[in-house]
């Protein structure tokens, strides 16, 4: 399937959709075409590499989805074409995981940050010298010390709260981001439980054994 789009994007970047149509209507804008590609790794083979890095002049939008970079890795059986693989996706969008090399995926993308840190330091000397009224000297001081860190370590991601996610968008912008989780406790069109579900297709579900007679499948009166 992914060949057969690598070559179907080829042609379209090289004549545009309208090819072997009257001029009339030619130059047509390409409409966006996109692959969610869910458990990436199962999917993948040699033929997706290009149709990362070339099937993008013809309008082809690719969003992969994976567990761990190391399925990707052990699917292709060579880190360089992974590596191939991970240099033609624009953004990156992380949640919790659990694999460090699929962390630092993200970590070792960010710049280094400088970090301010404050050292309390006091002493006291004793004075020697029984001639003078003072017997000792305090000081007390508070230093600040400018070290280089890492804006993120791959712990960072993997203590990720359910729906947090860390964004590498927009040219490598970094991004914190919390995506809304569905609450389904106060929703009236949910099934209290499977008895209901049951019982609703029971009353509504329509087989297709006469699909010329337009039956409403949503009707009441329809059962199968």
């Amino acid at each position: 399937m992914f060949a057969d789009l690598v070559a179907i994007a080829g042609h379209i970047y090289k004549h545009g959709i309208d090819a072997g149509v009257p001029e009339s209507v030619r130059d047509r804008a390409k409409p966006k075409i996109s692959i969610h590609a869910d458990e990436v790794n199962e999917l993948m083979g040699n033929e997706f590499i290009p149709l990362l890095n070339k099937a993008g002049g013809a309008g082809v939008q690719v969003t992969a989805y994976t567990q761990t970079w190391s399925d990707i890795v052990a699917r292709l059986g060579d880190s360089a074409k992974a590596g191939q693989v991970m240099g033609n996706f624009n953004s990156l969008i992380m949640l919790r995981v659990r694999e460090l090399e699929t962390a630092e995926l993200l970590t070792k993308q960010l710049p280094e940050v400088q970090v301010h840190s404050m050292t309390l330091v006091s002493g006291v000397t004793d004075t020697s010298d029984t001639t003078l009224d003072v017997d000792f000297t305090s000081t007390n001081q508070d230093r600040i010390n400018v070290v280089d860190a890492p804006m993120l370590v791959p712990a960072d991601l993997v203590s990720l709260p359910k729906g947090q996610a860390f964004c590498l968008l927009q040219g490598g912008q970094l991004w914190k981001v919390r995506f809304p989780l569905p609450d389904t406790s106060a929703d009236p069109a949910m099934p209290q439980d499977v008895r209901q579900v049951a019982e609703g297709m029971l009353h509504k579900y329509s087989t297709a054994d006469q699909w010329w007679v337009g039956a409403d499948p949503l009707a009441g009166n329809a059962r199968g």
